[in-house]
């Protein structure tokens, strides 16, 4: 059985903690993977986006070259196929150390979003445990929890289900970059119904906590 992401992230020695937070300063961040298990498998691209005080900046993005035991083989057909990247594309790409230094410097400290973050979050840990020799500390707050905590009747919440919901276009499905814009554009605006529906921000909080379950003391922050 594959490891799950969320009995994976934070556990790392060092590494941070997915929060209860509407942070208006953060990072959004999204993978794509050679594989579901933060362990065996590897990242073959990082995409992310700076937001400071709500307005969006700069952007990171980079194809990674995984390791392999066949030359010029980096990915299943499969991955190939749902990504849309390619062993050639992958040949000139950096190796996982140097493509987590150049984000781990656009990271800097800030909160990390993202949609099923943990996920992403479980493999970035492992990473820079593995090829930098230190933890990723820091915390990230997921929208997955919030959409599902919104549309609890839904039979899906994946990232597809919430843009088709919201009308925002994602151009390019299943690459990084424009996965995190899409994230970004539905962060937005499910916190704002969120809001609308459960009578204000912090209790739309209280309601994503309870959907999770998180341990006792978790503590809840607006920003």
């Amino acid at each position: 059985m594959k490891r799950k992401e969320r009995d994976f992230a934070g556990t790392l020695p060092g590494t941070g903690r997915c929060l209860f937070q509407l942070p208006i300063t953060y990072v959004v961040v999204d993978l794509e993977t050679t594989g579901l298990d933060p362990v065996q498998d590897q990242i073959i691209e990082i995409g992310a986006l700076e937001v400071v005080a709500g307005k969006p900046g700069r952007s990171f993005t980079t194809l990674v070259q995984p390791v392999t035991v066949q030359p010029g083989q980096f990915i299943s057909p499969f991955i190939s196929r749902l990504t849309g990247i390619t062993n050639d594309g992958l040949l000139a790409a950096p190796g996982a150390a140097k493509a987590l230094e150049a984000f781990g410097r656009f990271l800097g400290d800030r909160i990390v979003v993202g949609y099923n973050a943990g996920f992403d979050m479980g493999f970035l840990q492992q990473g820079f445990q593995k090829e930098l020799r230190r933890p990723l500390p820091n915390d990230w707050v997921d929208v997955l929890p919030m959409a599902r905590t919104v549309f609890p009747l839904w039979e899906h919440h994946r990232l597809n289900n919430l843009a088709a919901y919201y009308h925002v276009e994602n151009p390019q499905a299943h690459r990084a970059l424009s996965d995190v814009k899409t994230t970004d554009a539905c962060y937005r605006k499910v916190i704002k119904d969120g809001a609308a529906k459960f009578g204000s921000l912090q209790a739309f909080l209280e309601a994503v906590r309870k959907k999770m379950a998180p341990e006792e003391g978790e503590q809840l922050s607006l920003w």
